[in-house]
């Protein structure tokens, strides 16, 4: 059986993630709708691939479309070291 003590700052962890996470987005969905933009390019007609996953640090995604490519860094969200989102995205 847990402790009182340990399920308290379960709360409170889970807490903090939920409020960090409360303007977190979805990388794949966030770079279509940059690069879309970028590249003058319907976002149905961009691809978007994750190229490198850090466990701390950035994620970089690759998007192409209409016969260009670019690549984006994504900025994740920690609490406690646990990755919990992405905070946004940049062209690189």
């Amino acid at each position: 059986m847990m402790s009182r003590t340990f399920q308290s700052n379960a709360r409170v962890v889970v807490a903090a993630a939920a409020l960090l996470c409360s303007a977190c987005v979805s990388a794949p969905d966030t770079v279509r709708e940059q690069a879309s933009s970028a590249l003058a390019c319907d976002g149905a007609q961009v691809t978007v691939s994750r190229t490198e996953r850090r466990y701390l640090g950035d994620d970089a995604y690759e998007a192409s479309g209409c016969g260009q490519k670019v690549v984006y860094q994504c900025e994740r969200a920690y609490v406690l070291l646990i990755p919990v989102g992405t905070v946004g995205c940049h062209k690189k």
